[in-house]
This record gives structure tokens, C-alpha cells and sequence, in this order.
């Protein structure tokens, strides 16, 4: 279950980052994240408020290969993988 929700999270938040937000500028995607978790969230649950949807988009960014997110996702849970997203050097990730 976690490996599938780990994917899963990554799949949305690469979708809303290449899909949704392109090349928008901070403050107007801030807002569209906040719309769309607020449509999510209604529809889906807790699962989708604006912090995990940053959060998922962070991961799509900072992870932007699948194979990587599939090995990450075999060992590591979301809790794990949210702390690591906001690492600024890319060797501490690793």
C-alpha cells in the first residue's frame, strides 16, 4: 500500500506541476493548488490539502525520473520522503 500511495503522489504531483501549473508565476499557482485541494479534498479526503499537493509536486520536481521514485518508493515511506524533498543539497538526499 505505501509503495502504490508513494506513486501515486508522484504521478499527481507531476501532473499538476507539468499539466496545471506550467509555467505560471508563485503567487497564481499558489492559488490554483489551493482551488484544486479544495475540490480534492471535497471529493476525495484529507489526503489532498495544499501542503501534501506542494508536497507532491516537490517530489515530482526534486525526483523527476520514475525508476528513481520506484526504488524510493520500495524503501522509504511518504513521512520519509517529505523530509528529504526539502533538502537543499542534492547529495543529502542520497
Amino acid at each position: 500500500m505505501n509503495s502504490a500511495t508513494i506513486l501515486l503522489y508522484w504521478q499527481i504531483g507531476n501532473r499538476i506541476r507539468k499539466d496545471v501549473l506550467g509555467e505560471e508565476q508563485a503567487e497564481y499557482g499558489k492559488r490554483i493548488v489551493a482551488s484544486l485541494s479544495r475540490k480534492l479534498v471535497k471529493e476525495y479526503g484529507e489526503g489532498f490539502s495544499p501542503s501534501n499537493l506542494f508536497g507532491m509536486i516537490r517530489f515530482a520536481e526534486v525526483f523527476p525520473k520514475m525508476k528513481i521514485v520506484h526504488a524510493l518508493s520500495a524503501q522509504l515511506s511518504w513521512t520519509h520522503i517529505r523530509q528529504i524533498i526539502y533538502l537543499d543539497d542534492p547529495l543529502k538526499r542520497q
